[in-house]
């Protein structure tokens, strides 16, 4: 019997959703890793938002247009996560505040090129054109998962880690490189 190609390459496109977004961002970091007061830990996240939207904007037009321009997909994709993967690394190991500021920015190169070309890919590998609400209904359940599991998996990772969101953003940085391996199998794109 043939495998349904078409189906697999949508299933493994949708793979490398869960690692990605697997992340959280916590005051804690910031009091604890970084030394800041509470009085400047909501200003700090507002400009470590600000640093990352931005440059969320700048690499979505840039990696989108690269993608339609190249008409490929896994290489942004692959890359995106990589990135976002190291930006984790980075935070993990920031000791001040402009550390921070970095990986944040980091990770919106890699967050911004993933949610422009993400899309298109799995658009590309949806098994049936015909059914493609369906099957993009099925993509947002998938893409909403980590957003419930997260919470629930990082007490245990905190714990695991003695308290450190070094570690957590250290986990979250490997989920962000096996959500990049995950979508190598996918083989209807290039």
């Amino acid at each position: 019997m043939k495998r349904n190609r078409k189906g697999h390459d949508c299933r493994n496109s949708t793979n490398d959703r869960h690692p990605v977004r697997t992340v959280l961002l916590g005051r804690s970091h910031l009091l604890n890793k970084i030394g800041s007061t509470e009085a400047d830990v909501p200003q700090q996240i507002f400009l470590g938002t600000l640093a990352q939207s931005i440059v969320i904007i700048t690499a979505s037009v840039i990696g989108g247009r690269l993608s339609d321009w190249t008409g490929r997909r896994k290489i942004f994709v692959f890359t995106a996560s990589i990135v976002y993967g190291l930006a984790m690394f980075v935070l993990a190991i920031a000791s001040n505040f402009n550390g921070f500021l970095v990986g944040m920015a980091i990770s919106g190169i890699g967050f911004g090129m993933y949610i422009a070309v993400d899309l298109a890919l799995v658009a590309d590998v949806l098994p049936n054109k015909d059914n493609a609400a369906k099957d993009l209904g099925v993509l947002n359940i998938a893409g909403a998962l980590p957003f419930t599991v997260a919470p629930a998996i990082a007490p245990a990772i905190l714990a695991i880690g003695g308290g450190s969101y070094g570690v957590l953003y250290g986990f979250a940085g490997v989920c962000a490189i096996l959500g990049a391996v995950a979508i190598l199998p996918v083989k209807r794109v290039r």
